[in-house]
């Protein structure tokens, strides 16, 4: 990069559940009170921070659209208030709980039986309907039309940042391609693989990069005289940014890759199935999209995990997989933050001197400066801004405790969501103020009434530090949270499951029991069998456990005529049992959870 580029500030925000996004949303904060926020020229996302990355790009296209209730001008003022509306709107959103609602509705349970709707599918339903569409002002905005145009018309974004003082932000959603292995952009523009721009990398990687499909129906040369059949144009049209979002975080083994049919072709006639997956797999910090947009500072988000030390270890083979996993993430992670700050330090070393190779450099990187908050960090301790006890390395600490909590889409109480907030904003402050980004900010700053901040009352005094310590402590688990913060309530409420459970046992036990165990000695267990295949089969898999349901003896053995049909009437009966299940759950101890962790904030 020459010294009369301008500068071009990317913002990372990494994946981690609802953890990260929690987090980015306190970076956003400290963004927005030193006038960086509306600098910001590419936003890249990955799974967590996907969705909130999306969630403050909309509103932001109102903004510069005109379409802000009120209409207002942008100001610096107008983007600190985005953010405020944003950490209430958003954890009210977090709060109830897309995890569980994923199953609520027996209907679309039903309807996930079938290969061509999935768990994905229904997640980006749930994203549009409690996140985009309200953030928009439009239902289900499809991924071609989030372009921002100021006044009315799309505008080429490069050269009108450059001459305006509030930018269009360009968003990148970043995903995985299972098939190629390699790393997946959604955009405004376009969709497909961006090719490295290490020139080591093009020459060593054998694998074939599918080509950058544009919405305008444009191909990057040398591909301009390519044919655009109307079936691709089609399928490039339906996209929608919360399909580009659910892709982004389907993490494998939990929702099944989002399957795009007629993008490429190998020959003549056959189909790639482009399988796309969590943008984690390949970055989980959304650096790479950086470098492709040239941006020349960044600021990088990170609340994705950090490996444990763990004395003892499970020797399971799914412990030992999960572990490798852990490492394999692990060392992903080290080596692209290693990449940022080699590259960094290359650069301010050799900047002076006249050299091919480190023109070459620059010229991939253009990477001027820096500024990284992680969740394992700690940051200065001061009477207004006291920070999270220690050790960061420990699981003593409540900053490692912190960074453990759950990387999952479910409910986050106020003391959790809180903490993340006010974690990711004194980190954003203190390592920009420390490093070279400082000066893209202004040099006094007014600082604000977050909502977050309430959780300063909770550091510096000793009992609710306690009580602070313990739901951040609870958070890392993934199931069961409110038996461990309000066991007796907990266990009084699941009597509403356990009564009814034990009434119908018993009635069927006194009216039934002879026939079922005339029927078959082995009707107990193939009884319980079926329930664990049909759970299982409708949580994880869907496809072939309708057959697996078929084959079970309980059908046999109780002479059940018409198979077809009541294996459907077993998985509808299924569908609607687990949908009123999880009804009562949010009811009872959702409800419960979220009262144990509330914290009263001023607005």
């Amino acid at each position: 990069m020459t010294a009369t580029t301008p500068d071009k500030l990317g913002l990372c925000l990494s994946g981690g559940g609802f953890r990260a996004s929690l987090f980015h949303i306190g970076v956003l904060a400290a963004l927005a009170e030193r006038e960086m926020l509306h600098k910001v020229d590419v936003i890249s996302t990955v799974s967590g921070g996907s969705i909130i990355g999306a969630y403050y790009y909309l509103k932001v296209k109102r903004l510069l659209e005109g379409r802000r209730p009120g209409s207002p001008q942008p100001t610096p003022a107008i983007y600190r208030q985005i953010v405020a509306e944003i950490e209430r709107d958003f954890l009210v959103a977090v709060q109830k709980n897309i995890r569980l609602r994923l199953f609520l509705n027996p209907w679309k349970n039903a309807k996930m039986l079938r290969e061509n709707y999935s768990r994905s599918d229904h997640l980006a339903e749930l994203l549009n309907h409690y996140f985009y569409d309200d953030a928009g002002g439009e239902p289900n905005i499809a991924l071609r039309d989030i372009h921002i145009a100021p006044e009315g018309d799309p505008v080429e974004v490069d050269t009108y940042n450059a001459a305006q003082e509030y930018k269009i932000p360009i968003l990148v959603i970043n995903a995985t391609c299972l098939n190629t292995g390699h790393s997946w952009h959604f955009t405004g523009s376009y969709v497909g693989e961006a090719e490295p721009l290490c020139a080591f990398t093009r020459q060593n990687d054998a694998g074939f990069y599918l080509p950058i499909l544009r919405f305008d129906g444009r191909r990057p040369p040398p591909a301009d005289t390519w044919p655009v059949p109307e079936k691709r144009q089609s399928v490039l049209n339906s996209l929608t940014l919360a399909d580009a979002v659910a892709a982004s975080a389907a993490v494998p083994g939990i929702f099944p890759p989002l399957a795009i049919h007629d993008l490429y072709k190998i020959g003549a006639n056959q189909d790639i199935v482009v399988e796309l997956c969590d943008g984690g797999v390949y970055d989980n910090q959304g650096v790479d999209a950086l470098y492709g947009q040239r941006c020349t500072h960044f600021v990088i988000s990170d609340a994705s995990g950090q490996l444990d030390d763990r004395p003892i270890l499970g020797t399971k083979f799914f412990q030992v997989a999960q572990r490798a996993n852990e490492v394999m993430m692990d060392k992903i992670r080290s080596d692209i933050l290693y990449r940022v700050d080699s590259g960094h330090t290359l650069l301010q070393a050799t900047c002076s001197l006249n050299d091919p190779a480190i023109a070459e450099l620059r010229r991939e990187s253009g990477m001027q400066g820096y500024a990284l908050a992680h969740t394992r960090q700690s940051f200065a301790n001061s009477v207004d801004y006291p920070n999270f006890p220690g050790p960061a390395d420990r699981p003593e600490g409540t900053i490692y405790r912190l960074s453990n909590i759950r990387t999952d889409l479910d409910a986050f109480s106020d003391a959790e969501a809180y903490a993340l907030m006010y974690d990711g904003y004194n980190l954003a402050h203190e390592r920009i103020e420390q490093g070279p980004l400082r000066t893209l900010s202004i040099g006094r700053w007014p600082r604000q009434n977050w909502r977050f901040l309430a959780i300063r009352h909770y550091l510096s005094d000793n009992l609710r530090l306690i009580w602070l310590h313990r739901r951040i402590k609870v958070g890392a688990r993934q199931f069961f949270r409110p038996f461990f913060l309000t066991p007796w309530q907990a266990t009084l409420r699941s009597l509403v499951y356990l009564l009814p459970v034990a009434g119908l046992i018993g009635f069927g036990c006194v009216h039934y029991g002879d026939r079922v165990l005339v029927a078959s000695p082995l009707t107990l267990y193939d009884a319980l069998r079926a329930v664990a295949v049909f759970l299982l089969g409708l949580l994880l898999s869907r496809s072939g456990f309708q057959n697996e349901l078929k084959g079970l003896p309980i059908f046999r053995a109780l002479r059940l005529n018409g198979g077809e049909q009541v294996v459907h009437l077993v998985a509808l009966v299924g569908t609607i049992v687990l949908s009123a299940g999880i009804g009562l759950y949010l009811w009872l101890f959702n409800s419960l959870f979220l009262k144990d962790g509330k914290i009263e904030a001023k607005d």
